[in-house]
């Protein structure tokens, strides 16, 4: 044992000597930079690559004795302050080659230096955690200081004065450092279906607290310890922090080789990549070829925009699909999920409130924190909500401020935060009463507010209608699906996830000259077309959110070309996609013309006009009648002068009634309010 322990106090000296010579010529300015600013500043950040270069021996220990190799660096920076403050700096390391992934965190690791890749699932509040305890001897009086490793706290074993063992912890005297935990959860690229995400407790102390918030991507490096539950007598692990870098991109294990680099670069060069990937986006479902345009314009995304007074301009696209049962709407939001480089899917029956936004969760003390839901682990990806319609309206309004400003404000249990949701939302619903009907509007049928309706940049109706020739090409599709077991992809989906990430994260295309007349010129033409009729009150068919949608999958057409700029074709092939959404859903038949709050499930023109002639023919019967309009005389008038008929006319006196704008004085007599 003497032995044991002599060889290893010659190897700590021999780090502290290793480290004085690294830090001495290698990070000299840095080290008296921070050396300077203590207590203020309380790290130095050290490049492993650096380390590993100057001293191999010593950047190997470092992964096997990582306790004893921190040690040792922050006594060398102790030794080479020249103004001797005993500072005790935190040696933090970057760029570790120890990149384990969550799942194969197994128990050989433990004390070992790791890093890994996740995503913060929750942070707990920041607690103390005492260190160095100083006690008081109940007997003489006499101090006596104790360092503490753990949280159960160490007394003295006798008073070396009088020889008592009884004592009082003075916490004023004691030394105490900032300590928080957090959960994070695995990156979802690694997961394939079915399987839950893994998911560590990592420990952060003094400089490192509060530096993460639930949502954030990062590579956290640190020791993998374990501990003893009391409770269960189990041990779980964790891991003690002692870096974290912020991985704002897209998860690089999603690796592009150069190989693969130049082999997007070539597709993109084809005449018919836009066909390919459109072909190649859920390729076991037959048509909706104007759907799936728009789910490959999702996937590339536009470009979203900071501007200079803190304003944010969401590049992503959100897509609605409303259909008939049966029609293949779930699988194309699972195929979305899967092929998106982060892609999440939730059902609306199974999902709640807090599991798409935020969960306020007690921590092992009593204390609250937040908990991660799907919009916030889906940030910069792609999140399919199937069922939409069947949420609960309380669970639904959740997601009204992360489908516009992308973020998600939370006040619960004494939080308040706000956390970001840059994702992409690809939502189906079905009609509320089993089949979509063409002539009655979107809000109407499915169970949603215009407030979410709204939000969407295309809306989808997708029905289920017999068509011979249609019929057979499907039928055709199915059977031979069924009998090959093959899907014939264009491109595979592997080689397309590479793709997209790629085009996501090296092209931000710009809107050019020609772009601009183009989408100008149809916004002002729908506008116009409005503005020129007689009636003032004419319907309006599209407004600025519109506007910016075009804008938005103008980008993502370019995108799939990789070219840097948008080009009058790619505006012109966003102008045809949304005319077609518009058109579906958003097409008055009393009007013959689109009118936008058709599309958002507001109350349409012509219905807004019909409430207005009832309540002039009211006014006018009251003037006639002594000061009430007789019920009788109003449908008469209704169906005279415009010809409607008698139950159309009375559904439009209980709204107007429901709104307070008229009412019934006595049986059979109206009043306007």
């Amino acid at each position: 044992m003497e032995i044991s322990a002599q060889e290893t106090t010659n190897k700590t000296k021999t780090s502290i000597a290793k480290f004085e010579e690294f830090f001495g010529t290698k990070y000299k300015d840095t080290v008296f930079e921070a050396l300077e600013k203590y207590p203020e500043e309380r790290s130095v950040v050290v490049d492993y690559n650096e380390l590993e270069m100057f001293d191999p021996d010593l950047a190997d220990l470092l992964i096997e004795k990582p306790e004893e190799v921190l040690k040792a660096a922050q006594l060398a920076i102790q030794n080479i302050d020249p103004l001797r403050k005993n500072a005790e700096l935190h040696t933090r390391f970057q760029n570790l080659r120890n990149n384990i992934p969550l799942r194969d965190l197994r128990s050989k690791y433990i004390g070992k230096f790791v890093a890994i890749d996740g995503i913060v699932r929750k942070s707990d509040e920041i607690r103390p955690r005492i260190v160095n305890a100083t006690f008081e001897c109940r007997s003489c009086m006499r101090l006596h200081e104790v360092n503490q490793t753990s949280n159960l706290i160490s007394e003295p074993a006798l008073c070396q004065e009088c020889g008592g063992r009884s004592f009082r912890l003075l916490q004023e005297e004691s030394e105490f450092l900032d300590t928080q935990t957090t959960k994070l959860q695995e990156p979802l690229e690694n997961l394939s279906g079915g399987e839950q995400p893994r998911q560590i407790v990592v420990v952060l102390e003094d400089d490192l607290v509060d530096t993460i918030t639930p949502g954030d991507i990062v590579r956290i490096t640190g020791t993998l310890k374990t501990v003893r539950d009391e409770k269960t007598k189990r041990f779980k692990n964790y891991i003690y922090g002692n870096y974290i870098e912020s991985k704002e991109q897209e998860f690089e294990e999603l690796e592009i080789s150069p190989e693969d680099e130049q082999q997007i670069i070539e597709m993109s060069k084809d005449p018919k990549i836009y066909d390919k990937i459109i072909k190649s986006t859920a390729p076991s479902i037959q048509g909706y070829r104007d759907v799936k345009e728009a789910i490959a314009l999702q996937l590339f995304g536009g470009s979203a925009k900071d501007l200079e007074d803190k304003t944010r301009i969401r590049g992503d696209i959100h897509i609605l699909i409303v259909g008939d049962p049966g029609i293949g709407k779930s699988q194309m939001l699972k195929y979305v999920s899967k092929l998106a480089p982060r892609g999440i899917y939730t059902s609306g029956k199974g999902t709640s409130g807090v599991g798409l936004t935020a969960a306020a969760v007690r921590d092992e003390l009593g204390g609250w924190s937040l908990e991660a839901g799907a919009l916030v682990l889906g940030d910069r990806g792609n999140v399919c909500v199937d069922e939409l319609d069947k949420m609960r309206p309380e669970d639904r309004s959740a997601i009204h401020e992360a489908l516009e400003q992308q973020t998600i404000s939370i006040a619960k249990a004494g939080i308040m935060a706000t956390l970001n949701s840059r994702c992409s939302v690809l939502a189906a619903a079905n009609p509320k009463f089993g089949r979509f009907d063409r002539f009655k509007s979107v809000a109407i049928q499915i169970n949603l507010p215009p407030t979410i309706l709204s939000r969407f940049d295309l809306l989808f109706v997708v029905e289920d209608k017999p068509d011979m020739e249609r019929d057979r090409k499907l039928a055709s599709h199915i059977l031979r699906i069924h009998q090959e077991n093959t899907i014939p992809f264009e491109i595979e989906p592997e080689l397309l996830r590479k793709y997209i990430a790629y085009a996501r994260k090296e092209v931000h295309p710009k809107l050019t000259d020609e772009a601009v007349e183009v989408i100008q010129e149809f916004y002002v033409g729908m506008r116009g077309g409005s503005s020129d009729d007689e009636d003032e009150a004419s319907p309006v068919p599209i407004t600025a959110r519109q506007l910016e949608a075009l804008v938005r999958l103008s980008e993502a057409s370019a995108r799939i070309r990789l070219s840097p700029d948008v080009t009058a074709y790619d505006a012109k092939r966003a102008i045809k996609l949304q005319q077609d959404s518009l058109k579906q859903v958003g097409y008055d038949p009393e009007t013959g013309k689109v009118d936008i709050d058709k599309v958002e499930g507001r109350t349409p023109q012509s219905e807004r006009d019909k409430f207005r002639i009832v309540m002039e023919i009211i006014k006018e019967l009251t003037d006639d009648y002594g000061g009430h309009a007789p019920n009788n005389m109003l449908i008469k008038e209704m169906e005279d002068r415009y010809n409607m008929n008698k139950e159309k006319t009375e559904e439009i006196v209980r709204v107007l009634k429901r709104q307070g704008l008229i009412f019934e004085p006595s049986t059979g007599y109206y009043k306007v309010a």
